[in-house]
């Protein structure tokens, strides 16, 4: 599937299904010229109408979209000819060339077949305009894609990709050497010296915008800042990254990635320190009873450490910030279980306990963060709309604040002043520790040494430009 405009690998937008767009002197109109000649897999044509079609859908409460970031200030929608779409927004809005020119567009005559249908139908079977389409999928398996020989922008070079579900790192070590899994981007660093003697293959790093951390429920003590700054100086990441990780990633402090312009680096991560965060629970009024456990109130601090099974790194990492809290009198119920039960409607996000969970985000190419943290982004159901998963029962203490910033933020256009912006975000977050910031990995790829066309971008997604792709005989 692909939107109007897309990252080439320098994170500067260029046309895709539009060939240009202009936008009004006072930044409230977008004006996008589309590709004429572009089909659907299915043979349809493309047309305004898809685009349309889609920002509908997108809105719709019963559908419930991941995210509606940037449709969600479109007032009016007008489509002059088959291959113009007219946007008008309510008030100027920095990311929407990001979030609405970059999102996905979708086929109208399949979304007018109703919600519920649109769901099953083409949840399992997805229709779009890519160099690749698809064929079918082997549920937790595989999925096999074969080239769109009516692709408008070329015919691809590969007859067809299959996209593999690898159970855990030690299988996928093992199908990367006998072949039956030729490229991966899920190599784990404690993987990375293996993967460098594997025959036949190359291994190539790159930055990424992934940011690992713990999420912390806004529920119980973890609504105190203290205790929250207690965990965090109890977490060894430079150790992990050190010792576990090979080095292979950066500490993290907040959520914008080093090496953009918009990254802080005058906040400094925390150091490493037991005795500090023992000081930190001490004022937030906790003592030790008799079996050593911290309680407050005659209530015990007992946690859920959540993470996906199969990921060994994962578990590793576990095993050592578990270690580490329980030092400290904390009970630590470590959890592992398959990644659509810990964030399916019915998981630990949802329970009244308090947990954490380690898993990683990836920004996208604007500073825009409101997804994670603004009020606004708090699903109202287990399956709404919205990535601010960790204050679903309480609202941060420093709510109105962090709202403040994200809506500043996304209504400055000036890329200076937005910075300053961020960087008064990233002191913030860092004073409340809404989560535990841990390290931005390096992304480890393994690819065949004849495949040419290859080039991992870390604003792209691993097939961006699979249609340039080759493999030499």
């Amino acid at each position: 599937m692909e939107g109007m405009l897309e990252f080439n690998s320098n994170q500067e937008q260029v046309p895709a299904l539009a060939e240009s767009y202009e936008v009004s002197e006072d930044g409230l109109t977008y004006t996008f010229k589309l590709r004429k000649g572009v089909k659907w897999h299915d043979g349809k044509d493309f047309t305004a109408a898809d685009v349309v079609a889609t920002k509908n859908l997108i809105m719709d409460p019963k559908f419930g979209a991941f995210g509606q970031l940037g449709w969600e200030k479109i007032t009016k929608m007008e489509t002059p000819d088959p291959h113009t779409v007219v946007m008008t927004t309510k008030e100027r809005y920095a990311p929407f060339l990001n979030y609405v020119g970059g999102g996905t567009i979708s086929p109208k005559h399949l979304i007018d077949k109703g919600v519920d249908s649109f769901k099953q139908t083409f949840g399992n079977k997805p229709i779009g305009t890519g160099p690749y389409k698809f064929v079918r999928r082997q549920a937790g398996q595989a999925v096999d894609l074969e080239k769109y020989t009516e692709y408008w922008g070329g015919e691809p070079n590969l007859d067809k990709i299959t996209y593999k579900t690898v159970p855990n790192d030690n299988t996928l070590l093992v199908q990367l050497r006998t072949g039956e899994v030729q490229l991966s981007t899920d190599v784990s660093a404690i993987r990375f010296q293996e993967a460098k003697k594997l025959p036949n293959s190359e291994v190539v790093l790159r930055n990424s915008q992934s940011w690992y951390h713990l999420d912390l429920k806004n529920i119980d003590f973890l609504t105190d800042k203290l205790v929250r700054q207690a965990l965090d100086y109890a977490t060894p990441s430079q150790q992990i990254i050190d010792r576990l990780l090979k080095g292979l990633a950066v500490p993290s402090v907040a959520d914008q990635a080093p090496g953009t312009i918009y990254f802080n680096p005058n906040v400094k991560p925390r150091p490493y320190d037991l005795n500090k965060a023992a000081q930190l629970l001490k004022e937030a009024g906790f003592t030790k009873g008799g079996d050593g456990t911290l309680q407050k109130g005659s209530k015990p601090f007992e946690i859920e450490y959540w993470i996906p099974s199969g990921d060994q790194q994962s578990s590793q990492v576990q095993q050592v910030v578990a270690a580490s809290w329980r030092k400290l009198g904390i009970k630590v119920d470590t959890r592992q279980e398959a990644i659509n039960t810990i964030w399916g409607p019915n998981g630990y996000q949802f329970t009244k306990k308090m947990t954490a969970a380690r898993y990683s985000w990836f920004n996208g190419n604007d500073p825009d963060d409101a997804f994670y943290w603004a009020s606004s982004q708090i699903p109202k159901t287990p399956t709404g709309t919205g990535g601010n998963l960790p204050a679903y029962f309480n609202k941060y203490s420093f709510q109105a604040e962090i709202d403040k910033l994200t809506a500043q933020g996304v209504k400055e256009v000036d890329p200076e002043k937005r910075k300053q912006i961020y960087f008064k975000i990233q002191e913030l977050l860092h004073e409340e520790v809404p989560v535990i910031f841990m390290y931005w990995p390096k992304s480890i790829y393994v690819a065949p040494k004849k495949l040419s066309g290859f080039n991992p971008s870390a604003y792209n997604g691993l097939l961006w430009n699979a249609d340039e792709w080759s493999l030499q005989q």
